[in-house]
């Protein structure tokens, strides 16, 4: 018959043992399991930043505010749309840096991007708004910023300008400190000119063809025959048939000095937009197309001149 101690040594010693290979086995399968799911993770986040997709676009303000797109994709190309108020108008691509990509799509995180609200709005009139969004994934967002809003986060600002730091942009939009043709300045230097190309004309007799192209009422809207005398409206009848018109649906338009101010006013409001063509001989304008804020609808208005005849 064995001794007790001898059976609870050797009991022991194989209660050690056991034990000793179930901690390895314990330690070591989770380990495994754990590098193999951070891979799969890392995997699936690049698959992800590959197909991401941030944008930035910056719209107009009562005044020469920069207006563009910019378009960033996750592998790092870069797509520029200028409109107006910028050095470069039209589409450029360039490059960054994949690694740029990741940095931005980080900042976009740390900013919990995807719990802002849609909109911020409010605070002082006239100023531009910054659209931004952000495709990750099955997911997508845009945040329409007006950058006079007095509840969007400071945070959102300092992303919108990261966006534009991180491209380079002032390459395409220029420097603040750069300076920039102004279009009101080119119109009003072809005013200033065509108009006393006019004056030389010593015109006050004269006739010719007007539309007029509005939100307006029909009667407005016809091409009419407007003929002046001494500098004096003598008639204004339609182009079909010679018929007399209602003429106070003209009078803002009823001679050439009167379109010259209508180009004057357009000029000292600041038109969001002001296209004139002159007669390269006489002078006077010949079409004169004006948006006065691109914000607001049915306020456009283009004009229509020609067939100006001198009278005796």
């Amino acid at each position: 018959m064995r001794s007790p101690i001898v059976m609870g040594t050797g009991l022991l010693v194989s209660l050690i043992f056991n034990a000793q290979v179930l901690a390895q086995s314990t330690v070591q399968l989770p380990q495994l399991t754990a590098q193999n799911t951070t891979q799969q993770i890392f995997n699936n986040n690049n698959k992800k930043l590959q197909s991401s997709i941030i944008t930035l676009e910056r719209t107009a303000c009562f005044g020469a505010c920069p207006i563009y797109k910019i378009t960033i994709f996750g592998d790092g190309r870069v797509v520029y749309e200028g409109q107006r108020f910028v050095k470069v108008v039209g589409k450029r691509t360039a490059r960054i840096s994949p690694q740029a990509v990741k940095r931005l799509v980080a900042e976009f995180q740390k900013l919990n991007y995807f719990s802002l609200s849609d909109n911020y709005q409010g605070g002082p009139t006239d100023l531009p708004s910054a659209i931004t969004s952000f495709t990750i994934g099955k997911q997508q967002k845009t945040v329409n910023h007006y950058l006079g809003s007095p509840n969007a986060p400071q945070a959102l600002t300092a992303l919108e300008n990261k966006i534009d730091a991180v491209v380079n942009s002032q390459r395409w939009i220029g420097a603040k400190n750069e300076p920039t043709q102004n279009p009101s300045d080119s119109n009003s230097t072809q005013l200033k000119v065509n108009r006393q190309l006019w004056n030389q004309q010593k015109l006050s007799n004269y006739r010719f063809t007007f539309s007029r192209s509005c939100f307006c009422v029909p009667k407005a809207t016809q091409p009419v025959v407007i003929t002046v005398r001494n500098g004096q409206v003598a008639s204004v009848t339609a182009v079909n048939n010679n018929d007399p018109v209602d003429a106070e649906l003209f009078q803002q338009y009823n001679s050439i000095p009167k379109l010259f101010g209508i180009i004057e006013d357009a000029i000292a409001r600041k038109a969001s937009n002001l296209a004139v063509k002159y007669d390269p001989k006489l002078g006077y304008p010949t079409q004169i197309n004006i948006d006065y804020n691109q914000q607001v609808a049915d306020e456009e208005l283009f004009l229509t001149i020609s067939n100006l005849q001198p009278l005796n």
